[in-house]
């Protein structure tokens, strides 16, 4: 099975590599990111020692997309909810995609429907994986309330009014 998993590489990256080690050690492989080190943490858009330091960022984003987009799942590390502007973005297209998507924690600051069963800790998402050999499953909602039907909608290509 393999993932990718998204969120503030400026803020959190030593913590995603241990969110990489911990998923490849359930037997999950991780596509994007690459275990590397941060070489500017201080720039709005992190570069990693793994990026072709050649490329643009427009460059080295799409290169990330390409991984991402062929994930079978993608996990969102956001501590406190925190995303930031990339991730938010990453979020959108992955959504765009049906790739199941989870969270660490609810995101603050980005109104999006979480179905049910789609926050993990990092330790329970590998757990469950290691023991049951599958992603867990998000309970997609049954169109009881209008937020869930919008959401619903969406996902089938119903466009209200």
């Amino acid at each position: 099975m393999q993932g990718s998993i998204i969120g503030s590489f400026r803020k959190y990256y030593r913590e995603i590599r241990g969110v990489i080690d911990l998923f490849e050690s359930a037997g999950l492989f991780i596509l994007s990111p690459t275990k590397s080190q941060v070489i500017n943490p201080d720039e709005e858009f992190v570069l990693l020692e793994s990026d072709d330091l050649n490329s643009s960022p427009v460059e080295i984003q799409l290169i990330a997309f390409h991984r991402i987009l062929r994930s079978s799942f993608v996990y969102t590390f956001c501590p406190n909810g925190y995303i930031g502007r990339t991730t938010a973005y990453e979020i959108g297209r992955v959504v765009e995609r049906k790739i199941k998507l989870f969270f660490s924690e609810a995101p603050k600051d980005l109104p999006i429907f979480l179905p049910p069963n789609s926050i993990w800790s990092p330790k329970d998402f590998s757990k469950y994986f290691l023991n049951n050999g599958k992603l867990p499953e998000t309970l997609e909602a049954s169109s009881k309330t209008l937020l869930e039907k919008l959401h619903n909608d969406l996902f089938l290509g119903k466009y209200q009014d």
